[in-house]
């Protein structure tokens, strides 16, 4: 697993070009940045970091292809 800050994860995940290693560099800073949040004393302005950048991760992860079924009568 990768060493470092929520912040270093986080650029990590950013910049990643590969698909199949920005699912698991998101996941990693996702992780990271929860675990940060969950401090109580992280500072105001950082926690409003976290938010940003967990905000930029769920923009990067793949949706889910929707399926429509119709049921036939």
């Amino acid at each position: 697993m990768l060493d470092g800050t929520w912040r270093d994860l986080y650029r990590a995940a950013i910049l990643e070009l590969d698909p199949a290693l920005r699912r698991i560099r998101v996941k990693l800073a996702a992780d990271a940045i929860k675990a940060r949040a969950s401090d109580a004393g992280v500072p105001t302005d950082e926690r409003r970091e976290l938010g940003d950048a967990l905000a930029t991760l769920r923009r990067l992860k793949p949706q889910p292809r929707e399926t429509h079924t119709q049921s036939s009568r």
